[in-house]
């Protein structure tokens, strides 16, 4: 089973069409249409009635282990080498008031850019936000990502942003809105082959050399827990997704002690190079 969640009506009714799905009057709280693959739940705009959903849906839904779920909306960015229209795969996302930081785990293979998102409170314009690095922006994705996180693992839990504007103060209207989706419906469908078609890692994905040097890596920089599962996880991500080795750790590895800001320094390095996704 796929659940499909979207913010607005615009976003889900190219999708309901699509995939025909029908109306479920079962589901009293939020308006929610399916068939025998899909789910889609409509929350509204924000990530608490997003979260609010999510956790609605799966709380009487129960969905199995081999499920995944899927944020499909719009984002503004300010980066305008994104065509309107153009579509990412999230892969780190920033709750802005709460700086919250969440990292879907991305383990197959696939064609989209992949981004980072950020997730404000209330909609914002280019000249209200000083040094917005690099990222797209939404109202959703942090509490629909916080709320699938306590039913799904991190690798079946996927957010799917469509450019819609530049962050001047655009006014979008529902068919615009409605046309970007449609315009992305093979991309929406990509995904959902990309997902069941690629194996899902496991323990297996490492080798016992590999854990060694991870083992090595994380006593030398004194990771925490978080920091130790983050690592693991991306690990295994690089590892299905670019197959190749992670021998590349040992230039990581101090040959003396060094600060603790500077193992933070190393941390971050090791995540953003994990995080790659473009041929080297």
């Amino acid at each position: 089973m796929f659940y499909i969640v979207t913010a607005l009506s615009g976003e889900a009714i190219p999708i309901i069409n699509h995939f025909k799905l029908k109306k479920d009057i079962s589901y009293t709280k939020f308006d929610l249409f399916k068939n025998d693959q899909i789910k889609l739940i409509l929350t509204g705009t924000g990530k608490i009635k997003s979260a609010i959903a999510t956790t609605y849906l799966l709380v009487k839904d129960n969905p199995r282990p081999e499920d995944h779920i899927i944020n499909i909306g719009i984002c503004g960015t300010e980066n305008e080498d994104y065509k309107i229209g153009h579509v990412v795969l999230i892969n780190k996302i920033d709750d802005y008031a709460s700086r919250k930081t969440f990292y879907p785990e991305t383990v197959f293979k696939h064609n989209f850019t992949e981004e980072r998102l950020i997730t404000f409170d209330k909609p914002v314009k280019k000249k209200d936000i000083i040094n917005l690095p690099d990222c797209v922006v939404d109202m959703e994705g942090s509490g629909f990502y916080e709320a699938a996180s306590n039913y799904f693992h991190a690798h079946r839990i996927h957010l799917l942003k469509i450019v819609s504007d530049y962050l001047r103060g655009e006014k979008l209207t529902g068919a615009f809105v409605q046309s970007l989706i449609e315009k992305n419906l093979k991309n929406i469908n990509n995904l959902l082959t990309a997902t069941v078609k690629t194996p899902i890692p496991d323990a297996n994905v490492l080798t016992d050399s590999d854990y060694k040097l991870f083992d090595q890596l994380s006593n030398d920089l004194k990771l925490s827990t978080t920091q130790r599962f983050q690592i693991l996880d991306l690990l295994k991500s690089y590892k299905v997704r670019k197959g190749e080795d992670i021998n590349f750790l040992k230039s990581y590895i101090k040959s003396k002690k060094t600060a603790k800001a500077d193992n933070k320094k190393i941390f971050e390095a090791i995540v953003e190079r994990l995080e790659e996704v473009e041929d080297e």
